[in-house]
């Protein structure tokens, strides 16, 4: 009997979050990169925390995986035919110049078989390659290491710089750059970054770069040795701006995204700051929201949020819940924030300076809290009787408040 039959079909599927290896790749000379990368990858290298690889030569080698790639290869994120599989998404850290190297130990079809039935490995390249720029991938290995070489000297950010901060490294700076799609290098970049967003943001899909509302706010990291800059890309947002009545604009961040290994050391909070900053200096604009926002970003956006209107004394003139709607409003227009996230900021803010002990004051604010859960879930409480209102009520309000205890305590 064939062995190949014998064998489990589990023996051939391989987990593509797995197989998927994405690597930033920046350095002086095309040799180095041919180098780094012709080497397989240390057995057991610690890729998930998007550790530096193997440098030596002078190649720069930063390796991790996707978090999710059913966009690319369906909702059970498998392919079939291969043992040993890994796929090598290479990127130049800068330009995003890409290469795709597909490896394997054993493939199904290339296997001797007597029987009728015809075993075939899944296509793994096609499906990625679809949704890569085409202008921007590398036939061969050869080209992208030229490619890498060149724009490790050459590229510079697209958009127009907004703003700059300090990192903890020698010569080492972080720069952020905004962009709409009526640039056409701005859109030129977005298409070879797209990807990434599908590749860590669950739902997220690609854009369409003719559409000249959309704007870009990025990231790039800036190393400056021997008097010559060369730039990494860090992370970015997209933002669309809606049209408000009569001649403004409401921007909604769409796609915001820190790549892996430089997650965790507060470019998330500056990229939103940055945006921020720039609702508030646009004179169109009259407010910024966020599109189906993950529990992490609410996190930082809170506590960002919270931070700025501290500095702000927006909250000196409260006396103490309940505040009045009129007054939401007004600190919502004036400092270009969502009136439910304005909300959240000055329930924080009371929770920050009250007294529980005094028990009036307390219930007051529990009322004032519990009227906007109400408000907010109005359509699913109408359904309920009196009694089940209130205790869905009450326990989503012991829940912000504890969220608000655990936001707070981080600031």
């Amino acid at each position: 009997m064939d062995s190949l039959l014998a064998a489990t079909a589990s023996q051939w599927v391989t987990d593509t979050n797995a197989a998927v290896h994405i690597q930033l790749v920046g350095a002086d000379s095309a040799d180095d990169v041919l180098k780094a990368i012709s080497r397989d990858p240390p057995e057991g290298a610690a890729e998930d925390e998007g550790e530096d690889g193997d440098d030596e030569g002078g190649a720069d080698v930063i390796q991790f995986h996707p978090q999710f790639t059913y966009s690319i290869y369906g909702e059970h994120e498998r392919v079939f035919g291969y043992k040993g599989l890994q796929i090598f998404l290479r990127y130049a850290a800068g330009s995003l110049a890409a290469h795709l190297d597909i490896r394997y130990a054993k493939r199904v079809d290339a296997l001797d078989s007597t029987h009728a039935v015809a075993l075939r490995a899944d296509d793994v390249a096609t499906p990625l390659r679809q949704h890569l720029c085409s202008a921007a991938l590398c036939a061969s290995a050869s080209e992208f290491a030229q490619r890498v070489a060149r724009d490790t000297a050459e590229f510079r950010p697209t958009g127009r710089k907004m703003h700059e901060y300090a990192g903890a490294g020698e010569g080492q700076a972080y720069e952020v750059y905004a962009g709409d799609f009526g640039d056409a290098q701005v859109r030129a970049y977005h298409e070879r970054a797209q990807l990434l967003p599908m590749l860590y943001i669950e739902g997220a899909q690609a854009i369409d770069t003719a559409d000249e509302r959309w704007r870009v706010v990025s990231v790039f990291e800036r190393l400056t040795l021997d008097g010559r800059p060369s730039y990494a890309l860090v992370g970015f947002c997209t933002l669309y701006a809606f049209f408000h009545w009569p001649d403004h604009v409401r921007w909604r961040i769409s796609q915001f995204l820190v790549l892996p290994p430089f997650q965790a050391q507060g470019h998330g909070r500056r990229l939103y700051q940055a945006i921020h900053r720039m609702v508030l200096d646009d004179a169109r604009a009259t407010d910024l929201h966020v599109e189906d926002p993950s529990a992490a970003f609410d996190d930082m956006r809170d506590r960002c949020d919270l931070q700025y209107l501290l500095a702000q004394r927006a909250f000196d003139a409260l006396q103490g819940a309940p505040v009045a709607a009129e007054t939401l409003a007004a600190l919502a227009a004036r400092h270009k924030m969502s009136r439910r996230q304005t909300a959240r900021c000055v329930e924080m803010a009371l929770l920050r300076t009250l007294d529980r002990r005094d028990e009036r004051a307390y219930a007051a604010y529990r009322l004032f809290v519990k009227r906007r859960i109400y408000a907010q879930n109005a359509d699913q409480m109408a359904a309920m009787d009196a009694d089940e209102r209130r205790q869905r009520v009450g326990a989503a309000y012991a829940a912000v408040e504890e969220d608000y205890g655990r936001i707070m305590a981080a600031l």
